[in-house]
């Protein structure tokens, strides 16, 4: 990291993998989710490889959470960045419009609830804190509405990953295009 922002960097760095995304894999609902995003995008067309790339930022990346009441960050993006999880989770007040209590005014994030549909269409910046986060009710929760979105996803094909054998079961045969990888 630049000593100039210790806080935050907009390029992934070794903090980012091993504060963000390393623990994160340790959670079974985690790994489900993410590995269903990957799935889903095995034969989407170029159009719904953005929507799932706008939905894996605004989960995997950014994702926050509900946990005992509180908003809880578990995106890697938030998870390795000490100055956007605190911009991003604290006062838990994300719906109090009234931010003149802090003196050092920063406009607060809009925190909107997990939805998939919503998240795909949601542009974000790349390079300085998110404006816009969801929030959803636990892992799994999301981890289901994440589901339902990809099923709906239209594709020639379907794929599910096998544990037991570690590979990919496609449900039919595909025929490759010439001339096309």
């Amino acid at each position: 990291r630049h000593h100039s922002k210790p806080l935050y960097t907009p390029e992934p760095d070794i903090c980012h993998e091993l504060l963000g995304h390393a623990p994160m894999f340790a959670n079974n609902d985690f790994c489900d989710f993410s590995q269903e995003i990957g799935l889903a995008s095995l034969g989407a067309s170029d159009e719904d490889i953005m929507k799932l790339a706008s939905c894996y930022w605004f989960s995997v990346e950014f994702g926050l959470c509900k946990e005992n009441n509180k908003i809880k960050a578990y995106g890697a993006g938030l998870l390795s960045s000490f100055g956007e999880i605190e911009y991003a989770c604290n006062g838990d007040d994300a719906d109090n419009d009234d931010n003149t209590a802090n003196d050092n005014y920063v406009e607060r994030p809009k925190i909107f609830p997990w939805d998939p549909n919503k998240a795909a269409v949601t542009e974000f910046p790349i390079t300085s804190y998110q404006p816009v986060y969801f929030l959803a009710d636990s892992l799994q929760s999301g981890k289901e509405k994440m589901r339902k979105f990809c099923e709906e996803l239209p594709r020639p094909f379907f794929a599910q990953y096998n544990a037991q054998i570690e590979t990919v079961h496609i449900d039919r045969p595909v025929k490759r295009v010439i001339g096309r990888p």
